[in-house]
């Protein structure tokens, strides 16, 4: 696919505006919390991991050669991998208290899945054979 490196870059910085935006609202504790902002929780910072490695793939996306494509995948599987996981622990029931998911949280899954589609596509020059 021809433009599937510059897809992909879209898709890093799509990621990076999901985890701006709300992933849940606890309604009980009156809490919004976004991949950067989880005040009033012990969840960290889920937004941190995604950007940094969202980040790292849009370089490599960027980047011609080979090895770059290859690191690309297991990139694109830690997105995959770490946005399930947030959706496993921000969207969890303590005690009967669910929060309420919001479209973001399913959105970063997506976009993840998209890049890694994106990975698997690289456009990469084969050099001639002078026979």
């Amino acid at each position: 696919m021809k433009h599937s490196q510059t897809i992909g870059i879209i898709l890093c910085f799509a990621l990076f505006y999901c985890t701006t935006q709300p992933l849940v609202v606890i309604e009980s504790h009156k809490l919004i919390l976004t991949g950067w902002q989880t005040t009033g929780t012990t969840f960290g910072k889920p937004g941190l991991f995604l950007t940094f490695f969202a980040g790292l793939a849009a370089l490599f996306f960027a980047l011609p050669y080979l090895w770059a494509k290859r690191f690309n995948l297991a990139f694109a599987a830690l997105l995959i991998a770490w946005s399930f996981r947030n959706l496993l622990v921000l969207s969890n029931c303590p005690m009967g208290d669910c929060p309420q998911r919001q479209w973001s949280l399913y959105a970063c899954i997506i976009i993840s899945f998209g890049i890694l589609i994106m990975t698997f596509l690289p456009k990469i020059e084969i050099p001639k054979s002078s026979n």
